[in-house]
């Protein structure tokens, strides 16, 4: 999304007198993202539906994708108070948040080591923040904090700001992840090409190396089939995408090793396939049967 940043913000500015606060603009912003605006229809759809369509406060139209009050009051005055009474629940949740949030932050610093560790990229998913925003997320929620600020973490007791309590995760993830969850997404048994090893140790290097089972093979190809697809999405030069489409091919042919065929076989299996139903080369895009 960066490259529609300036133009939105400009266009905003010129309709609004050429002046807007920041968190006006954070919000035209949001609104041109297409992965917020698909989490909170997600939203939409979990609790506030589930809550008020139970307790009839709301119905919901299947077929237009449209919700409605099941009474909307008929006078002005009613309407009046009972928006008064939703701003005053607004407020009420924002000020708790607001005291919640002043209790701790996140220094840059720490922001810029977790990000930079991460290599800009969501440590579930493996996006790149070129693609989606990449947040620095408590792994352990500030909501389980003591009252000193200390969560435990893998048996270990540290400030809930510690960097060894903050992950990278893009704006799905993270919110997908919400307050309650302390999974800890971060890669730290990285699968590595097979020479690694020893090309570590010729550079006079000394490195923890295990290896792993059978099963956390197939898991950890699994995890790098992801990174190298979202590594191939980041890239832009036509060199680095070759580049990454081969480490890509390398995690394909491992697997379907893991799967029980070695690389001509799984080559023969790939030609079969294309002489029967076609590769991908000439851009056909299915979009349903014609009705007559």
């Amino acid at each position: 999304m960066t490259d529609v940043y300036q133009p939105v913000i400009i266009k905003e500015l010129l309709q609004h007198d050429g002046q807007r606060t920041k968190a006006q603009l954070a919000a035209t912003l949001a609104a041109h993202d297409a992965s917020v605006q698909r989490y909170y229809e997600k939203i939409v759809m979990r609790w506030p539906k589930q809550t008020l369509t139970k307790h009839g406060v709301v119905g919901y139209d299947k077929s237009t994708a449209t919700f409605q009050l099941v009474q909307l009051p008929e006078q002005a005055e009613v309407i009046r108070e009972a928006i008064g009474v939703c701003d005053k629940k607004i407020v009420e949740w924002l000020e708790k948040k607001k005291k919640k949030g002043d209790a701790a932050t996140v220094s840059s610093s720490a922001r810029y080591e977790v990000l930079k560790a991460a290599h800009g990229k969501c440590e579930l998913c493996g996006i790149s923040s070129d693609i989606s925003p990449i947040d620095v997320d408590h792994i352990v929620p500030q909501s389980k904090a003591d009252k000193n600020g200390k969560v435990r973490l893998h048996d270990e007791l540290m400030g809930v700001n510690d960097k060894r309590n903050l992950q990278a995760l893009c704006f799905a993830c993270n919110r997908a992840k919400r307050d309650t969850d302390a999974t800890d997404f971060r890669r730290r048994n990285k699968l590595v090409r097979d020479r690694i090893p020893e090309l570590i140790r010729e550079e006079g290097r000394t490195a923890i190396i295990n290896t792993v089972s059978c099963k956390e093979h197939t898991d950890a190809l699994m995890e790098k089939l992801v990174e190298e697809h979202a590594e191939l999405i980041a890239a832009r030069t036509t060199k680095d995408k070759l580049e990454e489409l081969v480490d890509l091919a390398e995690v394909v042919f491992s697997l379907a090793k893991q799967h029980g065929a070695d690389e001509a076989t799984f080559m023969q299996q790939v030609r079969d396939k294309r002489a029967e139903r076609g590769g991908f080369n000439e851009g056909y895009v299915y979009k349903g049967d014609v009705t007559t």
